[in-house]
């Protein structure tokens, strides 16, 4: 490439100018350097095309830092006003101000009503899944410029803890009862500008899925996207525990996300993706966001992909991005290549090779 970029010395140019031939092959060059460079497809300003100001929430009168929350619906990106500041929650009993300890820090953040599961387990514990967070944690510490992407939230846990650490979040969740949580605490912690919200189901397509809640309402833990025979799964494990309805979300993919201004500070990211069996789903929608974007490791929940044909899918995908499969401990993990993954952990560390 260096030589073919000497063709624009000045003094080789004086020689070549009477001669058809080289103005050719000049002009052959040319388009070789523009060809090289229109096939790098790392993010950059100029390779993303964003929307305008309108994705970006004004900031509240009385300076209020609220996180910019947006959703994908008839196939543009809006503000979804899910947002609102906390003190709208203070005396709201769905909206209980409890007590999240992470290596982060411990803070306090607004969960759901102690009916719910995880909400339950943060209010005895101090936080849901510790171990996870704390390494999605350590290998955000690996480098300051890596961000978080956090696909099914929940209450925020691991966009919280992220933001306490200085990184900057999109966090995601098709339940806007999840988001309006996760926006109360990142503004009542000051991290609004920190967190990006997205209120949609992340899948490989836009258009509408069907999206299971549990009976109650109340609880959010095993919500999910209804396909690909996850509900057949589901009944067996929790019987009477879902509705027997499903309800209609817009979805969105990883690749739309190079439509939002907001993208701009992610050029590396580390993933944690929870959204109870669909992950193989997520990621095939992600194909140019794994080539635009510097992954540097995923976080997946496993269990509900053992002995279903989407741990083939995600298998698949992990090997052509080229990443590992590992069983992850605080600041250590251990190759799963060779253990067949029906006996995976709940969890699994994907890694580039």
């Amino acid at each position: 490439m260096k030589t073919l970029r000497n063709f624009n010395n000045p003094q080789l140019k004086g020689i070549c100018t009477s001669l058809i031939l080289c103005n050719i092959l000049l002009w052959t060059i040319n388009q070789i350097l523009q060809l090289v460079g229109s096939h790098d497809t790392r993010l950059t300003d100029t390779s993303v095309k964003t929307t305008s100001e309108e994705l970006r929430r004004k900031q509240d009168p009385q300076g209020s830092i609220i996180p910019d929350d947006l959703t994908f619906v008839d196939n543009r990106w809006k503000l979804s006003n899910l947002c609102k500041p906390y003190k709208t929650f203070s005396n709201d009993s769905k909206f209980p101000l409890i007590r999240y300890t992470s290596n982060a820090g411990s803070v306090k953040i607004f969960t759901h009503s102690l009916g719910d599961g995880i909400s339950s387990i943060i209010s005895r514990a101090g936080a849901f899944e510790v171990k996870t967070i704390n390494r999605v944690l350590y290998e955000l510490q690996k480098d300051k410029n890596i961000n978080l992407i956090d696909i099914g939230t929940n209450v925020g846990q691991h966009c919280i803890a992220a933001a306490l650490i200085g990184r900057d979040v999109i966090a995601m969740d098709a339940a806007e009862s999840n988001i309006e949580h996760v926006c109360a605490s990142a503004n009542y912690l000051n991290l609004g500008s920190r967190i990006t919200l997205i209120h949609n189901i992340l899948s490989d397509s836009n258009g509408k899925r069907k999206f299971r809640y549990s009976a109650s309402k109340s609880d959010y833990g095993s919500i999910h996207v209804d396909s690909d025979g996850i509900w057949e799964k589901m009944k067996k494990q929790y019987n009477t525990y879902f509705s027997l309805k499903t309800v209609e979300e817009n979805s969105v993919t990883l690749d739309d996300l190079f439509l939002i201004p907001q993208i701009h500070k992610f050029k590396k990211v580390f993933i944690k993706i929870d959204v109870e069996g669909h992950e193989h789903r997520v990621l095939l929608g992600a194909k140019e966001f794994f080539k635009r974007l510097e992954v540097q490791g995923i976080v997946m929940e496993w269990a509900w992909h053992v002995k279903r044909q989407s741990s083939e899918i995600i298998k698949t995908l992990m090997a052509e991005w080229k990443f590992k499969p590992y069983k992850f401990f605080s600041t250590t993990e251990s190759d799963l290549s060779s253990v067949h993954s029906d006996k995976w952990p709940q969890d699994v560390l994907w890694l580039p090779i």
